[in-house]
């Protein structure tokens, strides 16, 4: 996503932020007992960790990452106070933040380092004035300020970002709430309560004790990166195959890239799910990939289909989900592929659906396809322009497309200034 012109609202967002983890760090460096050597030795360990933690991150579909660096924030904050732990936050995450120092406008590294800063020094601080113990973890009677200081924590995450997002690309909090962070509540408690355990073993059986929980902590995370690993590479290979189809063909060279994009375009501005937005876009980039079982000569007949002709192209949805429905993540992209023809009226294939039979990301695949395909030379005609092409579909709307798809699709263009001459 790149970044548009940054507004001052952003800027004085920025400073405010900086001065406040500019502020813990003073109270917490001031009050650093730089002479107690078992002090200094608990932060190289627990900086080590928390750089690990952080590094040894697993990104997700959707591109966001889960790391272990919660529970190491909650345990050091549990084990030595909200102060200390400012400390290691900050020297762990610049640590950390130099990976993306190629990647990254500095300025967002700075953000990134002042939120985590914000995050664990707020909570902590809470923690303490509410009267829970340091270094001596009763499990019963801080029960409710441990819940309350992970609560914190998260909130504070959420809301911290989600302002940035906001500020930068003018992107609905509420909706970025509802469809991102919403789903991390279980992980950030889990973490947190992992946190609780380190502290406890730290604190009764010491180092080694933490060293060997950490162990099968590193190989469930190992197991879980294989696994993402291996469900990016058989989604790759499969992106390798509808491409080496469309190279077939110069005409529709890099016509599902475009569909995908236009599709999760629509599927954001009504508001969907994340799930649902994943999942639609993998429908969109394979949604072709049924046509690899058809005759080339059939895919780029210059003129009109004879009848047997196109029964054979109208098998190309079944084909793709039949490809696609083995595959356990791929299993709703599949039902959007099986019915990416199917219209409003009934006249589609391959099952004939109408109205609300048809899957919305279906529909929303067939909006996207007719578009970029009117917008796209062919063997049989010249393109149209965005605004012809629009004309046609928006002609067909609540007949073949449904309406609502069809109004996205209008605001998605007009954001990107395409529809310029359309009324």
């Amino acid at each position: 996503m790149g970044d548009k012109k940054v507004s001052k609202f952003f800027w004085i967002y920025f400073l405010i932020l900086v001065a406040l983890a500019l502020y813990f760090l003073y109270i917490s460096i001031i009050t650093f007992p730089l002479h107690d050597i078992s002090k200094l030795s608990s932060m190289v360990i627990f900086t080590t960790m928390l750089i690990l933690g952080e590094l040894l991150s697993v990104t997700l579909p959707n591109q966001t990452e889960i790391t272990v660096g919660f529970a190491i924030n909650t345990a050091t904050i549990l084990i030595f106070g909200f102060k200390f732990s400012t400390i290691i936050a900050f020297i762990a995450v610049t640590a950390t933040e130099l990976k993306r120092i190629k990647i990254m406008p500095l300025y967002k590294s700075i953000l990134n380092i002042c939120i985590f800063v914000i995050m664990v020094s707020i909570s902590g601080l809470t923690y303490e004035k509410l009267g829970g113990t340091i270094g001596n973890i009763n499990i019963y009677s801080d029960f409710l300020k441990i819940l309350l200081m992970i609560a914190i924590y998260f909130f504070i995450n959420v809301g911290l970002i989600l302002t940035v997002v906001y500020l930068l690309y003018s992107k609905s909090m509420f909706f970025n709430f509802l469809n991102i962070f919403i789903k991390l509540i279980p992980n950030y408690f889990s973490l947190g309560f992992l946190g609780v355990l380190l502290a406890i073993i730290y604190v009764n059986v010491g180092i080694l004790g933490v060293i060997l929980f950490l162990i099968p902590l590193l190989v469930a995370r190992h197991s879980f990166k294989l696994y993402m690993d291996m469900r990016k590479t058989y989604l790759d290979t499969i992106r390798a195959l509808a491409n080496a189809l469309e190279a077939k063909d110069p005409y529709t060279r890099g016509h599902s890239e475009r569909v995908a994009k236009l599709a999760v375009a629509i599927a954001e501005d009504l508001n969907l799910s994340q799930d649902l937005i994943q999942n639609l876009n993998y429908a969109a980039i394979l949604h072709d990939i049924g046509k690899i079982g058809i005759p080339e000569i059939i895919l780029n007949k210059p003129g009109k289909l004879s009848d047997e002709e196109f029964a054979k192209i109208k098998e190309h949805p079944v084909k793709g989900a039949s490809i696609t429905n083995n595959v356990d993540f791929l299993s709703q992209a599949s039902l959007f592929i099986l019915h990416h023809h199917e219209r409003l009226n009934g006249s589609g294939y391959p099952k004939g659906l109408k109205g609300a039979e048809i899957p919305l990301g279906a529909a929303i695949i067939a909006v996207a396809d007719v578009y970029d395909a009117l917008t796209t030379d062919r063997p049989y005609r010249k393109a149209l322009t965005p605004q012809e092409a629009f004309k046609e579909i928006e002609t067909n709307k609540g007949v073949l497309f449904k309406e609502e798809v069809v109004d996205a699709l209008k605001r998605v263009l007009e954001k990107r200034e395409e529809l310029k001459e359309c009324v």
